[in-house]
Protein backbone atom coordinates (compact mmCIF):
# COMPACT_ATOMS: atom_id res chain seq x y z
CA UNK A 1 0.00 0.00 0.00
CA UNK A 2 1.48 3.73 -1.25
CA UNK A 3 0.60 6.27 0.92
CA UNK A 4 1.38 9.64 -0.11
CA UNK A 5 2.50 12.48 2.51
CA UNK A 6 1.68 15.79 1.23
CA UNK A 7 1.11 19.30 2.26
CA UNK A 8 -1.77 19.16 5.00
CA UNK A 9 -2.34 15.10 4.75
CA UNK A 10 -4.70 13.31 6.78
CA UNK A 11 -3.46 9.45 7.14
CA UNK A 12 -5.65 7.29 9.09
CA UNK A 13 -3.68 4.48 10.63
CA UNK A 14 -4.99 2.38 13.69
CA UNK A 15 -2.51 2.90 16.42
CA UNK A 16 -2.07 -0.76 16.97
CA UNK A 17 -0.80 -1.48 13.79
CA UNK A 18 2.89 -0.27 13.17
CA UNK A 19 3.42 2.33 9.78
CA UNK A 20 4.89 0.55 6.79
CA UNK A 21 8.36 1.59 5.63
CA UNK A 22 7.79 3.66 3.27
CA UNK A 23 5.40 5.89 5.34
CA UNK A 24 7.98 5.80 8.32
CA UNK A 25 10.91 7.00 5.36
CA UNK A 26 8.33 9.87 4.65
CA UNK A 27 7.97 10.96 7.91
CA UNK A 28 11.51 10.98 8.62
CA UNK A 29 12.27 13.15 5.49
CA UNK A 30 9.68 15.76 6.69
CA UNK A 31 11.10 15.67 10.64
CA UNK A 32 14.31 16.37 9.26
CA UNK A 33 13.24 18.83 7.44
CA UNK A 34 12.30 21.26 10.28
CA UNK A 35 8.30 20.47 10.02
CA UNK A 36 5.85 18.64 12.54
CA UNK A 37 3.05 16.10 12.61
CA UNK A 38 -0.10 15.50 14.42
CA UNK A 39 0.22 11.84 15.81
CA UNK A 40 -2.44 9.41 17.84
CA UNK A 41 -0.49 8.20 21.32
CA UNK A 42 -2.75 6.14 24.09
CA UNK A 43 -4.09 9.19 25.25
CA UNK A 44 -4.21 12.10 23.16
CA UNK A 45 -3.00 13.41 20.33
CA UNK A 46 0.70 14.69 20.52
CA UNK A 47 2.56 17.49 18.39
CA UNK A 48 5.90 15.60 17.20
CA UNK A 49 8.56 17.28 15.89
CA UNK A 50 12.63 15.61 15.72
CA UNK A 51 14.01 16.80 19.23
CA UNK A 52 17.62 17.04 16.71
CA UNK A 53 15.71 19.47 14.82
CA UNK A 54 16.36 22.94 15.36
CA UNK A 55 14.21 24.62 13.08
CA UNK A 56 11.44 21.38 13.59
CA UNK A 57 11.87 22.77 17.79
CA UNK A 58 11.31 26.20 17.07
CA UNK A 59 8.10 25.45 14.60
CA UNK A 60 6.85 23.27 17.83
CA UNK A 61 6.87 26.72 19.90
CA UNK A 62 5.72 28.49 17.15
CA UNK A 63 2.45 26.79 16.98
CA UNK A 64 1.34 26.01 20.37
CA UNK A 65 2.38 29.65 21.54
CA UNK A 66 3.61 28.31 24.63
CA UNK A 67 5.68 30.54 27.50
CA UNK A 68 9.63 29.41 27.26
CA UNK A 69 9.67 28.20 30.72
CA UNK A 70 6.97 25.18 29.81
CA UNK A 71 8.94 22.66 28.38
CA UNK A 72 7.90 19.93 25.97
CA UNK A 73 7.66 16.10 27.06
CA UNK A 74 9.57 13.38 25.05
CA UNK A 75 8.37 9.79 23.72
CA UNK A 76 11.34 7.85 23.14
CA UNK A 77 12.78 4.41 22.92
CA UNK A 78 14.36 3.04 25.90
CA UNK A 79 17.89 2.59 23.87
CA UNK A 80 17.56 6.40 23.43
CA UNK A 81 16.61 7.19 27.08
CA UNK A 82 19.33 5.33 28.57
CA UNK A 83 21.42 7.96 25.99
CA UNK A 84 19.72 10.75 27.15
CA UNK A 85 19.33 10.44 30.53
CA UNK A 86 20.98 8.74 33.76
CA UNK A 87 18.30 6.48 35.25
CA UNK A 88 18.54 6.78 39.47
CA UNK A 89 17.42 3.20 40.87
CA UNK A 90 13.89 4.53 41.86
CA UNK A 91 12.80 4.71 38.31
CA UNK A 92 14.67 1.54 36.57
CA UNK A 93 11.25 0.30 37.26
CA UNK A 94 9.76 2.14 35.04
CA UNK A 95 12.00 1.63 32.07
CA UNK A 96 12.36 -2.13 33.13
CA UNK A 97 8.31 -2.47 32.76
CA UNK A 98 8.05 0.20 29.72
CA UNK A 99 5.23 1.43 31.59
CA UNK A 100 2.99 3.81 29.06
CA UNK A 101 0.62 5.44 31.90
CA UNK A 102 4.07 7.64 32.71
CA UNK A 103 6.00 10.68 31.69
CA UNK A 104 8.83 10.69 33.83
CA UNK A 105 11.22 13.43 34.39
CA UNK A 106 14.75 12.85 34.52
CA UNK A 107 18.43 13.89 34.93
CA UNK A 108 19.65 14.67 31.14
CA UNK A 109 22.75 14.16 30.23
CA UNK A 110 25.07 15.54 27.61
CA UNK A 111 23.54 14.42 24.81
CA UNK A 112 20.48 15.82 25.21
CA UNK A 113 19.65 18.71 22.78
CA UNK A 114 19.20 21.92 25.13
CA UNK A 115 16.17 22.80 23.37
CA UNK A 116 14.37 19.74 25.17
CA UNK A 117 15.77 20.16 28.14
CA UNK A 118 14.52 22.11 31.42
CA UNK A 119 16.42 22.80 34.29
CA UNK A 120 18.56 19.91 33.32
CA UNK A 121 15.96 17.55 33.25
CA UNK A 122 13.83 15.63 30.24
CA UNK A 123 10.38 14.78 30.43
CA UNK A 124 9.90 11.47 28.99
CA UNK A 125 7.91 8.65 28.12
CA UNK A 126 7.74 5.37 26.18
CA UNK A 127 6.34 4.58 22.92
CA UNK A 128 2.68 3.66 23.95
CA UNK A 129 1.42 1.82 20.40
CA UNK A 130 2.91 -0.23 17.46
CA UNK A 131 2.21 2.76 15.10
CA UNK A 132 4.49 5.36 17.74
CA UNK A 133 6.81 2.06 18.62
CA UNK A 134 7.57 2.37 14.33
CA UNK A 135 8.12 6.16 14.10
CA UNK A 136 10.75 6.53 17.47
CA UNK A 137 12.78 3.65 16.56
CA UNK A 138 13.20 4.56 12.96
CA UNK A 139 13.26 8.16 13.84
CA UNK A 140 14.64 8.75 17.25
CA UNK A 141 12.98 10.89 20.06
CA UNK A 142 10.17 12.95 19.03
CA UNK A 143 8.25 15.01 21.18
CA UNK A 144 4.86 14.24 22.58
CA UNK A 145 3.20 17.57 23.58
CA UNK A 146 0.11 17.84 22.86
CA UNK A 147 -1.61 19.12 19.55
CA UNK A 148 -3.13 22.26 21.21
CA UNK A 149 -2.25 25.78 21.12
CA UNK A 150 -1.44 26.71 24.77
CA UNK A 151 -4.48 28.12 27.03
CA UNK A 152 -7.07 25.47 24.44
CA UNK A 153 -8.53 21.82 25.15
CA UNK A 154 -6.08 19.08 24.36
CA UNK A 155 -7.52 17.08 21.32
CA UNK A 156 -8.59 13.60 21.47
CA UNK A 157 -9.73 13.97 17.87
CA UNK A 158 -7.70 14.84 15.01
CA UNK A 159 -10.24 16.70 14.00
CA UNK A 160 -9.96 18.89 17.29
CA UNK A 161 -6.17 19.23 16.56
CA UNK A 162 -6.91 20.81 12.96
CA UNK A 163 -9.14 23.21 14.39
CA UNK A 164 -6.57 24.88 16.40
CA UNK A 165 -3.46 24.19 14.13
CA UNK A 166 -4.83 23.86 10.61
CA UNK A 167 -2.93 23.85 7.43
CA UNK A 168 0.15 24.73 9.27
CA UNK A 169 0.85 21.45 10.40
CA UNK A 170 2.00 19.24 7.11
CA UNK A 171 0.57 15.54 8.44
CA UNK A 172 -1.88 14.41 10.35
CA UNK A 173 -2.24 10.66 11.34
CA UNK A 174 -5.57 9.95 12.48
CA UNK A 175 -6.24 6.88 15.00
CA UNK A 176 -9.54 7.54 15.99
CA UNK A 177 -11.15 8.69 19.33
CA UNK A 178 -8.46 9.13 21.91
CA UNK A 179 -8.53 8.22 25.39
CA UNK A 180 -8.12 11.33 26.36
CA UNK A 181 -6.54 10.97 29.77
CA UNK A 182 -3.21 12.21 30.09
CA UNK A 183 0.27 10.41 31.28
CA UNK A 184 0.69 10.94 35.29
CA UNK A 185 3.82 13.08 35.27
CA UNK A 186 6.16 11.95 38.03
CA UNK A 187 9.57 13.26 38.58
CA UNK A 188 12.50 10.56 39.37
CA UNK A 189 15.01 13.07 40.16
CA UNK A 190 14.33 13.07 43.79
CA UNK A 191 14.95 10.51 46.84
CA UNK A 192 11.66 8.92 46.36
CA UNK A 193 9.09 9.84 42.95
CA UNK A 194 7.36 13.06 43.32
CA UNK A 195 4.01 13.54 41.66
CA UNK A 196 3.81 16.45 39.31
CA UNK A 197 0.76 15.98 37.81
CA UNK A 198 -2.05 12.28 38.41
CA UNK A 199 -3.25 11.12 35.37
CA UNK A 200 -3.51 7.88 33.74
CA UNK A 201 -2.37 6.35 37.05
CA UNK A 202 -2.77 7.26 40.42
CA UNK A 203 -1.11 8.68 42.74
CA UNK A 204 -1.36 5.32 45.19
CA UNK A 205 -0.56 2.99 42.34
CA UNK A 206 2.78 5.25 41.63
CA UNK A 207 3.49 4.71 45.21
CA UNK A 208 2.90 1.04 45.28
CA UNK A 209 5.10 0.30 41.72
CA UNK A 210 8.12 2.99 42.15
CA UNK A 211 7.71 3.87 45.91
CA UNK A 212 10.32 2.42 48.31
Amino acid sequence: MEIQINMTEILKWQPEIPLPQDAVGRISQLLKEGEVMVYPTTTLYGLGASIYSEAGMKRLWELKRRPAYMPFSVMAAEKDILKLCSVPDIARSFIDSHDISITAILPALDPAPESAVYKGTLALRLPCSKLCNSIVEAIGPITATSANVHGKGAPVTVEEARKQLGDDVPLYIDGGMLAGTPTTLVDFTGESPKILREGAISAQEVAELYGR
